[in-house]
């Protein structure tokens, strides 16, 4: 029928059913233009292939665009030498859900990896 909804069809409903993981990972989130930017230090409490959720004490508005740098490690290249076991991830990311609790974002698609110096 016309004009039905289904949940299927709501893409929030589609992101919830991404796998979450319970990870704690440090984040350096920018907000705004260069010259105004703001600049948070944050961890992540779960993430998923779209998206994080940090916990915050000050929302930011929803819909805001955020650069984010996540920093990961990754204990299976620890055995390697001149390998670094770290790696930072760059991706561009909006506010999709911000309150008290904290701030929900959904991850663009792009990213860049790299090591960790």
């Amino acid at each position: 029928m016309k004009g039905d909804f289904r949940m299927e069809d709501n893409p929030e409903n589609e992101r919830r059913h991404l796998e979450r993981f319970s990870v704690k990972a440090f984040a350096v989130v920018q907000t705004g233009e260069r010259g105004t930017e703001k600049v948070f230090e944050l961890y992540t409490q779960d993430i998923s292939s779209g998206g994080a959720f940090f916990p915050v004490e000050v929302p930011l508005p929803t819909g805001e665009k955020v650069k984010i740098t996540l920093y990961v490690s990754i204990s299976a290249l620890e055995q390697f030498r001149d390998v670094p076991s770290r790696a930072k991830i760059t991706t561009d990311a909006k506010v999709v859900r911000s309150d008290g609790r904290g701030l929900a974002v959904q991850f663009a698609g792009n990213y860049l990896m790299s090591p960790a110096t």
